[in-house]
């Protein structure tokens, strides 16, 4: 096994345990295979019955729902499961791998799990949130280049122990990902306006759409369905995200709230100059962001 604090991104010998082979887990599995200096990759399932599925997506990748022998020999753990999952996780890891390895995580809130994992596992937690993803879930919606290009945002601390740091950037950038890093706090608080936000509008708008009568779905077009896509996704892990950045949220939900009623009442007043205003300041900003 590689001295801690070794470069993982030009190792010869790399391997990454990862835990949970859902759509972020193996694609990630896919991604760090890829390529010519690929990873070893192990991999963690909590139930026996997705185990030929798995091995079928990731052929030759061992497959376990036994987790001392998933993370054996890694020098990279990465939960790939649910937040509240990954915050329950450090006491049975701390048992299973050695003191020095690295371990990083996929959540979508950072806060809890920073909070949750770093006094049971040390400087050497780097949280990590890769801004990829789909609407569909599990090893069948799985691809190698799900990551390529994607931002993935780590939040060390000021306890993170800067080999961790090293080796957790060079397994991300491994699998294609540009990085930044933000304190948790700050993560959350961004990731609610430009993650979170926009799933709980997607499910919002199909309710104002469909609720009352569901056949007008039929006469929808791709604006409707590029606008809700995001609300396909699975509601018991949106939950979780939900309630568990739920201060940051509610603030964005109220803010969304304010410019609803702001054009509800300039276009009730028939206010056309209003209407204009709001519109074209929304298309500057998003043509800002696409710049």
């Amino acid at each position: 096994m590689p001295v801690f604090g070794q470069d993982l991104s030009r190792s010869l010998s790399r391997k990454a345990a990862i835990l949970g082979p859902g759509l972020i887990g193996g694609s990630l599995a896919m991604a760090l295979r890829r390529g010519d200096a690929p990873w070893a990759v192990s991999l963690w399932t909590r139930r026996a019955e997705s185990v030929p599925a798995v091995e079928a997506a990731l052929p030759g990748c061992p497959v376990s729902t036994d987790l001392a022998a998933a993370v054996q020999g890694a020098d990279v753990v990465v939960l790939c499961i649910s937040p509240r999952a990954i915050e329950e996780s450090g006491e049975r890891l701390t048992s299973l791998i050695s003191p020095s390895t690295p371990v990083t995580d996929a959540g979508s809130v950072k806060s809890r799990i920073v909070t949750s994992l770093e006094p049971v596992l040390g400087g050497r937690f780097i949280g990590a949130h890769p801004m990829a993803g789909s609407e569909q879930s599990g090893i069948a919606a799985a691809r190698p280049d799900l990551f390529d290009g994607a931002l993935c945002i780590l939040t060390p601390t000021e306890n993170s122990d800067a080999a961790a740091l090293d080796a957790i950037r060079g397994m991300w950038s491994a699998a294609g990902c540009r990085l930044r890093e933000m304190a948790p706090a700050a993560h959350d608080s961004a990731v609610a306006r430009v993650s979170h936000l926009p799933h709980a509008a997607a499910a919002a708008l199909v309710h104002a759409a469909l609720g009352k009568d569901r056949s007008f779905a039929s006469l929808a077009g791709s604006g409707f369905r590029d606008s809700t896509r995001i609300a396909c996704g699975p509601e018991n892990l949106w939950t979780e995200i939900f309630l568990d950045n739920r201060k940051e949220i509610a603030a964005g939900i109220a803010d969304l709230q304010e410019h609803f009623e702001a054009l509800k009442t300039a276009v009730l007043r028939g206010d056309r100059g209003a209407v204009e205003a709001f519109l074209r300041t929304a298309r500057a900003l998003r043509s800002e962001d696409s710049a």
